[in-house]
Parts: structure tokens; sequence; C-alpha cells
């Protein structure tokens, strides 16, 4: 029978309402649900993309596989790999201790609550402190940068009372990535710059590209890739020169201001606009208006996360909206005080924590974790490198990490060296191809989840609990119960927590103690999330649409005590890198700079081979400015070869006009991991394999340098 039901996406942090058709047990359409949801009737491309995924598109996989003896990969009864699974991580962790054991959490397991909740518990439950993430391969500098710094307790202001938006490398039109880095709202991001506009708010864009976000700019500064941190360092001089900057806010809640003044004093505008090649009026423009603001909101998305100097960059982003004050003060309206996690902001300062400087470290590095996570890019070297405690055996939960790695050869060979290597997912990834076994794990219509992810991101208080809407296949199982049924079998017991970012799952002491003889009921264990929840579960489940509660207004308080703790806008190791950057050349070997793209229609490495997506982008596109294009005597269509100092890659060449000179653009995880001479193809063209896990790693969080590569291209011989 044919009928219509409420459920939510779950592609990225906007979490967008849909209403989907459902024709015995066949998903047959999606469309928005702007009912209730804080969006209105929004939905992307995404969306119908997933509707398709469940039924069967890309591949999609509807059972368990075993690699054998000789590589080729068997089916497996799910309940059989378990069996397996669980009896060779006791072994491993009997003979090499529980750090032999890791686990690898992928985008597509941040959205799902349950499982990202069990994680955390199986791993506290076998002893191992090894937790991975695509965020650290991302942007772990915003991680550096409140470690470093610190961080207001207010929180950063809604995008409804912002009256200057500052972008730094961030199209959110298109990656609908916003709150907390960057101002915005996740979805329906388009409408929602229309809506600042009229009223009457200043928006600045940086970026080497005048994208989909640029087009809302009163002010569109278009720089060479890798000088956020020259420009933004240029911006505090002028805001400190003119004394334009917040001293009410400065001098209550931050330190280290004469040593800021100090560091960007030989960071003139001038010079920022030479190293960036911009003109120097942007920068005096956009400092002037960061100055008049009266709430500012500076924030960047991936671009400055993943270029060089990115801790640097991300550090001084965060300065300049520090100079401007740009948090919510006490007394300011609180549009979102969560639903499911009620919050009270208070104006205070959480104090700079360092913690890579203590606690547990890495194996082969004197670094501890950011966030309760190692550095990604170190796995390789904590899987290959001999001695006590080395990494034998990763869980992949969601990801695709030997790609998001770079540096396919050595990811290839650290992956390669594993003595177990599950993979949770249900694609065929490049990981999946190199795993011992991989679990066909159930799709978000299958499965029971609700909005903790997107409690915080909504621009209003809101919730909405997403039942299964049809049965999950036969041989598929949810990503929480692989967790669940592996610490079965290994006798370990697990507690679930509700665990967020910046607590320790150690420490969390209100728990629910799950059965390990019976499969929990995941209804019972959503019902114990709620548990401190503005709306109550049993209401959530007869609304499906999602509910905002009906509440008194919230403010932020102001702190009753002062606890002593300043933003640290300039400590030393910052100082020292400033520097640095004062003191470095270009590199005359290369006369272009790659830069990373988003596009609608995928989410990091998904969707990549829908159908749609294949109709538009039939190859890894290498957009280059028409004039550069001239300049080289290269054609539209036609071959080149691109290479960095680490590897090359072939690729098709296209116009772009809004692409500034000196700058290719590619978009990231594309391709196979073998670089191909044939990029006429979906697969072709993986940026990656440009990228070194050794070379050019940023200090602290080891960020590989995905962005801002420079490169030299040329015209390639056809095979």
């Amino acid at each position: 029978m044919v009928h219509k039901a409420k459920t939510f996406c779950r592609n990225c942090g906007a979490l967008c309402s849909m209403e989907v058709t459902v024709d015995n047990g066949r998903l047959l359409d999606v469309v928005a649900d702007g009912s209730v949801s804080p969006y209105g009737p929004y939905m992307c491309i995404k969306g119908q993309s997933s509707i398709e995924f469940h039924n069967g598109a890309e591949d999609r996989l509807l059972h368990s596989l075993k690699r054998d003896g000789q590589g080729r990969f068997v089916p497996i009864d799910a309940a059989q790999a378990l069996d397996e699974i669980a009896a060779q991580l006791t072994a491993l962790i009997d003979k090499y201790g529980p750090r032999a054991v890791a686990l690898y959490h992928g985008t597509g397991a941040y959205r799902s609550v349950l499982g990202a909740q069990l994680e955390k518990s199986f791993l506290s439950a076998i002893g191992t402190p090894n937790l991975f993430s695509t965020m650290t391969i991302d942007q772990s500098a915003k991680w550096v940068t409140s470690g470093r710094m610190g961080f207001m307790a207010s929180g950063k202001p809604a995008f409804v009372d912002v009256d200057l938006a500052v972008l730094v490398g961030n199209n959110p039109v298109v990656s609908h990535q916003t709150y907390p880095f960057g101002p915005g709202e996740s979805g329906a991001p388009g409408r929602a710059f229309a809506a600042a506009k009229k009223r009457g708010t200043r928006i600045i864009v940086i970026d080497p590209r005048q994208h989909e976000t640029a087009r809302y700019a009163d002010l569109f500064i278009q720089p060479l890739p890798g000088h956020d941190a020259v420009i933004f360092a240029a911006i505090a001089h002028i805001l400190l020169r003119d004394g334009r900057y917040n001293k009410r806010f400065c001098d209550r809640f931050v330190t280290q201001l004469d040593a800021l003044r100090t560091a960007v004093a030989p960071f003139t505008p001038e010079l920022a606009a030479a190293r960036a090649d911009v003109p120097v009026a942007q920068i005096e423009l956009a400092a002037q208006w960061i100055g008049e603001a009266r709430c500012p909101f500076v924030g960047s998305g991936s671009g400055p996360s993943m270029s060089a100097h990115s801790n640097l960059n991300d550090h001084m982003i965060e300065v300049v909206n520090a100079l401007a004050g740009g948090y919510r003060k006490a007394g300011d309206r609180v549009r979102n005080p969560g639903t499911l996690n009620p919050r009270t902001p208070v104006e205070t300062v959480v104090a700079a924590g360092r913690s890579w400087e203590k606690g547990v470290k890495c194996r082969t590095v004197d670094i501890g974790k950011l966030f309760g996570e190692f550095p990604t890019a170190l796995l390789p070297q904590e899987i290959m490198t001999p001695g006590e405690d080395r990494i034998r055996a990763l869980i992949v939960f969601g990801g695709n990490p030997v790609m998001g790695l770079g540096d396919p050869e050595r990811a290839v060979a650290a992956f390669n060296d594993l003595d177990l290597l599950i993979v949770l997912d249900p694609r065929m990834n490049a990981t999946a191809k190199l795993a011992h076994y991989v679990i066909a794990t159930s799709q978000p219509f299958e499965r029971h989840d609700i909005t903790i992810a997107g409690d915080s991101l909504y621009p209003t208080a809101f919730a909405q609990y997403a039942p299964p809407l049809i049965e999950k296949p036969v041989g598929v199982i949810d990503d929480w119960e692989f967790f669940w049924a592996v610490a079965a079998r290994m006798n370990r017991p697990l507690l679930l927590k509700y665990w967020t970012y910046g607590l320790d799952f150690e420490h969390i002491r209100d728990c629910m103690a799950l059965d390990m003889q019976t499969r929990p009921d995941p209804e019972d264990m959503l019902r114990f999330l709620c548990r401190n929840s503005r709306v109550p579960f049993d209401e959530l489940v007869v609304n499906p649409s999602g509910v905002r509660p009906d509440m008194a207004e919230h403010f932020v308080l102001p702190a009753t005590v002062d606890n002593g703790a300043r933003l640290q806008l300039c400590p030393a190791d910052v100082a020292d890198e400033l520097g640095q950057v004062l003191a470095e050349h270009s590199d005359p070997r290369f006369r272009y700079l790659l830069t990373c793209r988003r596009i609608l229609e995928a989410m990091n490495s998904a969707y990549r081979d829908a159908e749609r997506t294949r109709r538009k982008y039939p190859v890894n596109w290498a957009y280059m400015n028409p004039t550069d294009m001239a300049a080289e005597a290269l054609n539209e269509g036609e071959r080149i070869a691109i290479d960095s100092e680490c590897g090359q890659i072939h690729a098709v060449v296209k116009a772009e006009a809004a692409l500034r000179r000196g700058v290719i653009s590619m978009t990231h995880l594309f391709g196979e991991l073998q670089a191909s001479r044939d990029p006429l193809q979906q697969a072709g063209s993986f940026t990656g394999a440009l990228t070194s896990l050794q070379q050019h790693l940023e200090p602290i969080n080891f960020m590989p340098r995905f962005s801002g590569v420079p490169i030299n291209v040329a015209t390639a011989n056809a095979d």
C-alpha cells in the first residue's frame, strides 16, 4: 500500500525534514517537509540521491563480505562475521593489549546517533584510546585554535542577529557547512543569505573562486590560496593601528594584546596585499567594516583548514573575530538553547586546554588527543612502525580513510599491513576493497534516529525523531548493532551515554547499562538519550514532522564570578608561526596552486557515482581561468598532467572565469587510488595523489596539505 511518512535527511548537519512516499517496502519519492522544520521546505539534491541509493543504486551492499585466501570477497552471514571478528579481536587484545585496536569514524557515521554513541562505549569497554576520524584531516585546525586560544562559552551569534558576516574559504550554499564555524544557516543556506541581505547585513567573502555564496557578497576578496593567516594578521594590524577593535570586550575577555600587536606589526596591509595578490584597499575596507560592526561573525570553512599554515590561518581568523567581539554577550537572545540537550550559555571564557600536551599520547609521536581524537595523518605510522602497542586491527565506521588520507602509496601500504581491517559501510569503497570483512550496514530510512547531531546547529530549537520507514534487508545490520554484538561476544559490557564533543566519555556518570544477552530496543536507547530533553521522547514519536518546543525566551547569562580565564590571542607558538610565515617565500618551481571545491551533488565521496552526478561530472574537471589556459595554450576539454612535489595526476581542463588566475580547482575525494592516465571516466583524477603524509604536515594536528598545493600543468599525451 502506498503511504507517506515523515523523516529527516542524514547526509549533512542540516538534517532537513523530508516526506517520503513508500510502497510495499520500496521508497518511491521524497520531497521537503517544511511544516515544522526551522528551515522551511528545503532539501538539496542529495536527499533524492539517498532514496535512490537506498533502493540499490551505486551497487549498495545487501550482505556482508569476507576476503578469502585468494583475495576474493565472498558473502558471509552477518552473525558468522561477528563471531569471527569478536574472536580475532579478543586474540589480538590478549596477545598485544587493547592499543592493538583502533577505530576510524567517517562522514557516514556522524548522523548515525546510536552507532556514534555505542562506538565510544565499545572503545571504552575494550580499553583502547585509539580513535581517529575525518575531522583531523578536515577542519581540526579549529580544534587547535580553541585549544590554544580558549573559547567563549556564550557561543557565536545566530545568523539572524549578525550585521556583518565574514566567510573565509567557505561556500555554504553548496556545502551546507555553517554554524558553529561560520555564519549562515545549514538548511536552505541561499534563502538565509538572501534574507540577511534584506535585513541589511553586510557580507564579506574571501575565496580564490567567485562561488555560489560569493554572489551574496558586498565585498568579495579573491586572494591566492594559502595566505589567510597573512590577510587576517594584516586585518588585526589595522584594527589595532586604528583603535577600531572592541576595547570593552578585549579589556574583559582577552589577554596577550601587546604580544599580538608586536607579532602583527610587520603584517601591513601592503605586505598582505602583495603576498595574496589582492588590492590593499580591499583589506583596509574589510578591517573597517569589521571594526564598525555591532554584531559581527568572522568564520571559515575547510579552505583555510586544508591549506598551508592551516592552524595559523584559523587562529588568526578567530583572533580578528575576538578583536571585534564576535560572540554573544550577556543579555543577548539565545535563539536555540537546545532541545534534546538543553544549554544555558554564560558569558565567560573556557580556558585554553592544549589537550595534546597531556594525557595518553600517540605511540610514534609525542602528541596527545584533540577533542578526544588522535591525528588521522599519523594512523599509517601508528600501524607500520614496529614496536609495542602497534595498531594491528582497525574498524572503519562509515568512512573511506584510505582515500581521505591522501598519499595513496603510503596509505595503502599501511592498511595492507593490518592483521584485521573491518569496514562498516553500505558501499564497496576503496577502503572496503582492502578489508578482511565488510559489514553491510542499514540505511537511514531503515533505522531509528533522532536529531542529536543538529541539536545545537538549528537556528531555533527543534527536534525530530525518525523511526524506520521500512524493514532493512535480511543480510544487513544496524551499525550500532555491530558494536553491541561484538562486545557481547567478547564479554565486554556496554554503557550508553549521551556523549558530545568536549566531553570525556569516561567521566560521564549518567548512563544506561545495556543488556548484553538480548538485543537492546533502539527506542529504549533513544528514550534514555532524551531523558533531559525539553520535549519528551513520546511527544516526538507522535509528532513525526518534529517539534519546536514552546518555551520562554532564553538569554546569555553573565558570569557570577570571574574565573580568571582569558582568550589567549598570541601564545608563543602562534607568534613563532607568524614569524615563520613572514620569512617564507613562494616556491619558484611551481606556477599554480591547486584548491579543493565541493559540489552540491556529493557529500565528500558519497553519491559521486550517482546517475545525476555522473551526468553533470563525467570527469573530475580541472577548472582553470581562461586567461591562464590561453597562456598555457590549453583548450577546453584537453587532457593535462598536474604535477606536485609529491605526485602526478591526469585530468581534463575546463574554463571557469569565476576562478582567479594562478589557481586550478578540483573536487576532493574523486577518482581511484591508483592514478589513472585516462581521466575520461568518473573514477579519474584523485587529487589526494598530490598530497604527502610525510611532508608539509602542520604542527600539533599533523594536518596534510590538501588545498593550496603548489603544482605545474602541462599538456598530457593521450595513451
